[in-house]
């Protein structure tokens, strides 16, 4: 799907078969993209579902006819959510925009001990998740949370969490065959690991310790190729 564009709509600007966007959108539409009357258009409603659409009219004010609906457009068959110790602003960044690409619903950065960052703009966090979310096609926007701590997060999260780590009991990929889960969180460290006291608190917790193999990866490394692993093996 090289040639479509999509669209953010929401879903209080679709009525039966005819859709109309905001003001941003149009603008993105008419002015930058040059669209035209009777063009295909692709609308995302960021709650799981796509439109295919038709415009009808064109400028200032863009709408037209919904011609297909599909619920859960270009959503992976596993919900993964991910937990990652903060990184530097530009390669947390890169994380962001990578993990939205890759599937994840939703994204906890977690303030530990050996985190170099200690605070996130969260404006242009959500406008990077945002942007990815639309260029990529995912008809369901991943959730940003506010960055929390370990114990938090632990305090709030549900069953099927696994914890990366080089020194890990298994391999990701042999848990993955074992468990088969619909939904799993990735707990994954910043530069540097967790610490010792930290991999004591996720022991405690009865937390599965898994490994991407033998190389020591980077943080936002380790997040893209965990979300493969759940989604494709």
């Amino acid at each position: 799907m090289a040639d479509e564009h999509f669209f953010y709509i929401s879903p209080h600007n679709i009525t039966k078969n005819s859709f109309t966007l905001d003001a941003e959108e149009a603008h993105h539409a008419s002015n930058v993209l040059r669209m035209k009357i009777e063009d295909e258009i692709w609308l995302l409603d960021g709650l799981g579902t796509a439109y295919k659409g038709i415009i009808k009219q064109n400028g200032q004010k863009v709408s037209g006819e919904i011609i297909a609906i599909t619920p859960e457009f270009s959503e992976a068959r596993i919900k993964m959510h991910i937990a990652v110790g903060l990184i530097k602003r530009n390669r947390f960044e890169w994380l962001l925009e990578k993990a939205v690409e890759c599937g994840a619903v939703s994204i906890t950065p977690l303030l530990l001990d050996r985190c170099v960052k200690k605070s996130l703009n969260m404006n242009r966090s959500q406008k990077i998740v945002l942007t990815a979310a639309k260029q990529c096609g995912r008809s369901c926007f991943p959730i940003l949370h506010e960055p929390i701590t370990l114990n938090q997060y632990l305090n709030k999260t549900a069953e099927n969490i696994v914890c990366l780590n080089i020194h890990g009991e298994q391999s990701l990929s042999t848990w993955q065959k074992n468990v088969q889960p619909n939904e799993v969180d990735l707990l994954i460290g910043p530069e540097g690991d967790f610490s010792e006291n930290e991999l004591n608190v996720i022991k405690e917790n009865n937390i599965p310790i898994v490994s991407l193999g033998g190389r020591r990866l980077r943080t936002e490394t380790a997040v893209l190729t965990a979300l493969n692993i759940i989604e494709h093996v």
